[in-house]
Parts: structure tokens; C-alpha cells; sequence
């Protein structure tokens, strides 16, 4: 049986057994076509793949082909410029390294157990295990590890984690149960219909902890731009530079290389580049004092560009702190009948408050 990507009333049919759920054949069958519900891995890149995108850069090439020359003329006294190199991909590295591992840690299923019907035996095993078609019963407290339909029974359902919504909804027999989601109230049994990497939760994660590299910053991308350039320009100028004095000035071959590699560095705007990173270094530890997780260097720029912000109703990234600042009503909409409405709702929210604040007291 394949997971079937949308919710249907299947788990009618009459092959399955609604009572006493899948039998342990049943059971190694889709463990053997790998329809268990495994936790996927966080989809940032491997800490190998940020090494090596921060040190295999074109800037840092350019540097290392001079410091090469130096080397072999031995000129080491003047490959100081290294240290501008060393601490600016050291910088990119550990913001990255601190980023993924903040990101890796993000889990929205945390009930880490549930309870299942095999056989006609109920039994508690670890969510890993959960295989496609199971007949798992959600009470109250326990969170769905992966998508369902309502057997039978009904069930208060709170999908806030995912959705951002708090109104809890009621769930009746052949409703989806999202996982992720929470029960707050009454029992029933569901069959999982998308289990591991299929159900929504997985899919959520993998979205939330993609790196998009194709995003940068104007900055970088000009800084990138700019290095380009300028090192396909400093071609030539290095080869004119170095047969000018080896040739016409009469200079040795160890001053014209040390000669040439100093005019050449003077051209590459490496302080640029590290002072660059110092600013959104010293940014992001202002940000992590807010508690707010910054997933790459370069979108630090990006917020700077900020002016307007617009959240939906829940205002889930904002706190309760904002205040309003003045309304626009939209086209053919009168501005004084707003005000109406909004000062009713207000009124009678404030009402509804006051009695419950009395209740409470009582």
C-alpha cells in the first residue's frame, strides 16, 4: 500500500481491520518497503560543505596563488596579509557552525512515544517506529507524530504549532489529524496516512532548515563582484609589473615577485571584506541577545533594508508590546464605520475580560 498524498475515506475499506489494526505481517511488510515513520535530518549542509564553501572562495585564491609566490622567493616577513584572511573565513565559519547547530535542534514532535493497536494488542512504542496504516489512539496530552484520519471517536485538536492558529478544532471520524499537532481534548483512534519524510511536520522541517544560498546581500554580492573584476584585472598588472623590474629595472627575481605582490594586494580590498564581516558578526550578537536566530551572516544586511513588516492575524513573530499607529481602511471602505466596529469589539472584549477577572475572584 502506497502513502497517498491526500485524505481520503480509505481507512473504510473493509481489508482494514479498525478494531485490532495491523498484523505484525502487516507490519514487517512496510517496514520492508520503508514506510516507517523515521525523523528526517535537518536539511542545513554538512559541516564539511560550510568549511569548504567559506575557505574554497575566489578572494581567498587570489590570496593564496600570492602567498605562494612569496613562499617560493621566501619572502615570509610580507605574508602578513594572511591574518586579514585567516580571521575573515573563521568569522563566516563560526557563524555558520552556530546557525546549523541552533537549526539542527529545532524538533516540533516531542512526545516521543505512542500508544498503538497491533493484533488487537495495545502497546507504547517509541513514534520511530510507527509504520504506515497504524491504528494509534490519541487521547488527551498527546501529540499526533504524523498525519492521520479519525477512525473513531472525537478529539479537540490544537494545531498551533504549525499552523499559528489557537482556536482549537473538533475532529470527528474522517477528519485529517496533522502531526505536530496536539490534543487537547476527548479520545480517539486514527490510521497514519503519511508517515517519515511524507507527513507535513517533516516536510515543514526540511522547509524551515533549507539554506538558500542564492540569497545574498547587496553588499557581499557587490564586494563578490568587485573582487571578481578586480582579480581578472590584476592579471595583467602583475605580469606587466613583475617583467618591468625583472627586466627593465634590473631587479632580482625575489624583489620583482615581493615587488609585484605588493603593488597587486594594495588593489584587493581585503579590510573591506573583514570589516564587512566584524559589522555582522558584532550585529548578530546584538540580535542573539534578543534571543532571535540569525541562519546566515549576510541576511543582517538584508533586515537593515527593513522599513515595513507585515505579519498575519496571529502575529506569531511579533510581542505584545506593539501598539497601533493609525488605520487605513481599504478602497471604498468608510473609515468611520471601522472605527464603529473596532470600538464595539474592543468594548466588548474589555467587558468579557471584566467579568472573567470578577469570576476568577469569586
Amino acid at each position: 500500500m502506497e502513502n497517498s498524498d491526500v485524505f481520503d475515506p480509505a481507512w473504510k475499506d473493509e481489508e482494514y481491520d479498525s478494531e485490532n489494526g495491523l498484523s505484525p505481517q502487516q507490519v514487517r511488510e512496510r517496514v520492508g518497503k520503508g514506510a516507517v515513520n523515521e525523523s528526517v535530518d535537518s536539511s542545513t549542509r554538512t559541516y564539511g560543505e560550510i568549511v569548504k564553501s567559506n575557505v574554497f572562495t575566489y578572494f581567498n585564491l587570489i590570496f593564496v596563488i600570492l602567498a605562494l609566490l612569496l613562499l617560493i622567493v621566501g619572502s615570509f616577513k610580507d605574508m602578513t596579509f594572511l591574518g586579514v584572511i585567516f580571521f575573515n573565513t573563521v568569522i563566516g565559519i563560526a557563524q555558520e557552525f552556530r546557525s546549523k547547530k541552533a537549526l539542527d535542534s529545532l524538533k516540533i514532535i516531542s512526545d516521543p512515544k505512542a500508544t498503538v493497536i497491533r493484533g488487537g494488542v495495545q502497546e507504547t512504542i517509541p513514534v520511530e517506529n510507527l509504520v504506515l496504516d497504524d491504528l494509534v489512539i490519541f487521547s488527551a496530552g498527546c501529540q499526533i507524530p504524523a498525519d492521520a484520519v479519525v477512525v473513531s471517536g472525537n478529539v479537540q485538536v490544537n494545531e498551533s504549532l504549525i499552523t499559528g492558529e489557537s482556536e482549537e478544532i473538533a475532529k470527528k471520524a474522517g477528519d485529517e489529524l496533522l502531526s505536530g499537532s496536539f490534543v487537547v481534548s476527548g479520545e480517539c483512534r486514527g490510521r497514519l496516512l503519511k508517515v517519515g519524510k511524507e507527513s507535513y511536520v517533516s516536510k515543514l522541517t526540511l522547509k524551515a532548515t533549507k539554506d538558500k544560498r542564492e540569497e545574498e546581500s547587496e553588499l557581499i554580492r557587490s564586494l563578490d563582484k568587485l573582487v571578481k573584476i578586480v582579480g581578472i584585472i590584476i592579471i595583467p598588472i602583475g605580469l606587466t609589473l613583475f617583467i618591468q623590474q625583472m627586466f627593465f629595472a634590473g631587479a632580482t627575481f625575489s624583489d620583482s615577485i615581493t615587488g609585484m605582490v605588493a603593488a597587486v594586494i594594495g588593489m584587493i580590498p581585503e579590510g573591506l571584506y573583514l570589516l564587512a564581516s566584524v559589522a555582522m558578526v558584532v550585529s548578530i550578537m546584538r540580535l542573539a541577545r534578543k534571543k532571535v536566530l540569525v541562519r546566515n551572516m549576510k541576511c543582517i544586511e538584508t533586515l537593515a533594508r527593513v522599513d515595513v513588516l507585515c505579519v498575519d492575524k496571529t502575529g506569531t513573530i511579533t510581542e505584545n508590546t506593539m501598539k497601533v499607529s493609525r488605520l487605513v481602511p481599504a478602497e471604498g471602505k468608510d473609515l468611520d464605520c471601522i472605527t464603529a466596529l473596532l470600538s464595539n469589539m474592543v468594548s466588548v472584549s474589555y467587558t468579557h475580560l471584566r467579568a472573567h477577572e470578577t469570576l476568577r475572584h469569586l
